[in-house]
């Protein structure tokens, strides 16, 4: 196996403490000790502390393009929307710190325009997989409903995004099962 370059072990140490304690807390001094490497290796490879987290915005919206590829193209919209729900409460349970990395980021976006961009589109990515994968034409005509695609799945994704709150603070079962009870929706039809 090759060994990680200074880049990625900076990227990963990021990742790591940004997990682990938040981006408020976070020095670049504590990412240098943990990636085990000088300080100004920082500086040099992402410039200053907002070019590492906004590097680490990437990995985030990369590790969601791993997890999504995880969906069959023969599943129908049904089966893909329930399929997610699982994926997502699969990764929640044995990564919940890369829900604490994005909720963490999506704090600092709302209060600066760079990262807000950088957010907003990895969002923007997942509402339009949603739309052109689950809420399809077929799905929508089964509902009923004039709603639009991008309109349910941007309350697809605020329900998971909360209820993955609720599980991150709290984890009950509960919480748990909100995530089961949306796949509710996928078991509407046209009446």
């Amino acid at each position: 196996m090759l060994e990680k370059s200074q880049e990625e072990k900076i990227l990963d140490a990021a990742y790591n403490v940004l997990a682990r304690e938040g981006y408020a807390q976070t020095s670049l001094r504590q990412i240098a000790e943990e990636a085990q490497v000088a300080l100004s290796q920082i500086s040099y490879h992402y410039h200053n502390k907002e070019g590492l987290l906004l590097a680490v915005v990437r990995r985030v919206a990369e590790r969601y393009s791993e997890f999504a590829q995880e969906l069959n193209p023969e599943m129908s919209p049904w089966e893909k929307g329930a399929c997610f729900i699982k994926l997502y409460q699969d990764v929640l349970t044995k990564e919940p710190e890369l829900f604490c990395v994005l909720y963490d980021l999506v704090g600092l976006a709302l209060r600066s325009e760079t990262l807000r961009e950088q957010v907003r589109e990895i969002f923007q990515v997942i509402i339009e997989q949603f739309a052109t994968e689950i809420f399809t034409e077929k799905l929508l005509e089964e509902f009923g409903h004039a709603y639009s695609p991008e309109v349910l799945s941007g309350l697809f994704l605020g329900s998971i995004f909360g209820i993955a709150v609720q599980i991150l603070l709290e984890p009950k079962e509960t919480a748990y099962l909100s995530l089961d009870a949306l796949n509710l929706i996928f078991q509407l039809r046209k009446r």
